[in-house]
């Protein structure tokens, strides 16, 4: 496996387009009623994972285009005089492109660890309803004994935040034993169901790719897919009162209290208010295909997506002679062009250097 310039456009490019048709269907109501959260979230996860490892595999394959990517290639390694020193554009973008990913994840990890400071100087819940919830719920939820319960007098929404030792903050608001019920259990399914974690990566993902806004919109749509995911868990086996009393809590708790959006923290309710509807609607009347269709589904998209993802435009091809064929001045020669250098070989374009210290010093040089 290996990097390039090219690899990089490549690889981008076609995420790009693959983004540009698979968020249309994540927001059709079919989609989101008759697939599982966890299948809709894991090909989003596939993409970031992709996105994250932009290396060009030992199976992709070369697609040769002497039209657009020779041009590209010539702005990208084409030099800028800085004045004591020359560097080519796509070392300049590739600055601008770390350094913002870089100060992008350093900020969010500050607002992490200034949220934790915050909410672990919270005083311990002491209500005696939430209590007696509390208890209830780790007789069906053993594994969450670690997960912490605190009370603020912010009035924002109640959330889970953190990995090791996660803490469920409750705001100082008058809720019902059964709402009570609902949200811890709501809570308890995000730290069961990794959800954190998930965020923290599409977080992380939308910092590096910080310049394309289609990462911007999957994002928002993973986040979306995580709460129809929890809510179709946890309402799976309700009735249809049942239900209609977790929509009801739904949204009593998006009207009495603001939404203050947190790096790596999830939150009950939605600050949008389409995806609240969507919530609603998909609990409403949510119908399952099946796990093998579904896995059909999950795996095709995630082929095609690896598939879409392994070529890699150059403005060259492999001759025909293959990778092993010499080039020598009997079949090559040089054109300058500034300080760039045409390599052509049987009298087709092979590719485009900025040096020619590796090439044959008898190839001729035009």
């Amino acid at each position: 496996m290996n990097v390039s310039l090219m690899t990089i456009i490549s690889i981008n490019l076609s995420l790009s387009v693959f983004l540009m048709i698979l968020l249309p269907l994540l927001n059709w109501n079919f989609c989101l009623k008759n697939l599982e959260g966890r299948c809709l979230t894991a090909c989003c996860v596939v993409i970031m994972i992709r996105a994250l490892i932009p290396v060009e595999f030992p199976f992709s394959r070369t697609i040769p285009n002497r039209h657009i990517i020779p041009a590209v290639r010539h702005i990208m390694i084409f030099p800028v005089n800085m004045g004591i020193f020359s560097v080519k554009v796509f070392e300049i973008l590739l600055f601008l492109w770390t350094g913002g990913a870089i100060l992008l994840i350093l900020w969010k990890l500050w607002l992490y660890f200034k949220l934790q400071k915050i909410i672990r100087k919270l005083p311990v819940c002491r209500d005696e309803i939430v209590l007696e919830v509390w208890q209830s719920l780790l007789a069906k939820y053993p594994s969450v004994r670690s997960v912490k319960i605190v009370m603020t007098d912010q009035n924002i929404s109640p959330m889970i935040a953190g990995f090791r030792n996660p803490l469920i903050v409750l705001p100082k608001y008058s809720f019902t034993r059964a709402e009570y019920q609902l949200i811890l259990e709501h809570e308890i399914l995000h730290w069961t169901r990794h959800d954190t974690y998930v965020k923290f990566a599409a977080d992380i993902m939308c910092s590096v790719y910080w310049w394309n806004p289609l990462f911007y919109f999957l994002r928002s749509k993973i986040f979306e897919l995580i709460e129809l995911g929890n809510d179709r868990q946890l309402t799976s086996s309700f009735s249809f009162d049942e239900k209609v009393a977790y929509m009801r809590c739904l949204t009593n708790t998006a009207h009495k209290i603001c939404h203050c959006p947190t790096p790596f923290a999830l939150s009950f309710d939605s600050h949008e208010g389409k995806v609240l509807r969507r919530r609603i609607h998909v609990i409403g009347d949510f119908r399952t295909i099946g796990r093998i269709k579904e896995s059909l589904i999950f795996g095709t998209l995630t082929l095609f997506l690896w598939l879409s993802t392994s070529f890699t435009l150059e403005p060259f091809a492999t001759p025909a002679g293959g990778p092993y064929h010499i080039l020598d001045e009997s079949n090559c020669y040089i054109i300058q062009n500034g300080d760039l250098y045409d390599l052509y070989f049987q009298d087709e374009l092979y590719f485009t250097v900025d040096s020619t210290e590796y090439f044959d010093p008898d190839i001729p040089i035009y």
